[in-house]
């Protein structure tokens, strides 16, 4: 049994598109970041000519680049799923899970990055205790 095609409102649609339209700015936005950040940590990696002491800098700027970059690229793909809801007809919960579908893997990175940054600051907090400096 083929369940009914679901269609936005008029109103609905306008929402949904307001909301492609700002997605998508925001992760063009965040792709150049990534971008520019990516470019400053591979320069400055090759101006450290494998100096281990100052590698770590511009592999930081790396991976702040990866974040970046990967958040742009699943915000335009989320917000292209959103633009398909109001261009087409007939498979508007089908783009309308795309874009869930996208957002929860940005979610998901967004979420362990927090977890990853907590736990790091609590032994830091820690080694910092330990050592006298608090």
């Amino acid at each position: 049994m083929e369940s009914p095609n679901y269609e936005f409102t008029d109103s609905q649609n306008q929402t949904v598109s307001q909301l492609a339209g700002r997605m998508k700015w925001v992760g063009v936005f965040f792709v150049a970041l990534g971008l520019a950040f990516g470019l400053l940590g591979v320069a400055g990696l090759v101006a450290t000519e494998g100096a281990v002491d100052l590698i770590v800098k511009p592999m930081i700027l790396v991976m702040v680049a990866v974040i970046f970059f990967l958040s742009g690229i699943w915000t335009v793909n989320a917000a292209r799923s959103f633009t398909l809801i109001v261009q087409t007809t007939g498979s508007d919960i089908l783009n309308l899970m795309n874009a869930l579908g996208t957002l929860r893997k940005l979610y998901y990175m967004q979420f362990w990055l927090i977890i990853i940054s907590l736990v790091a600051l609590l032994i830091a907090f820690a080694i910092f205790l330990v050592m006298g400096v608090l």
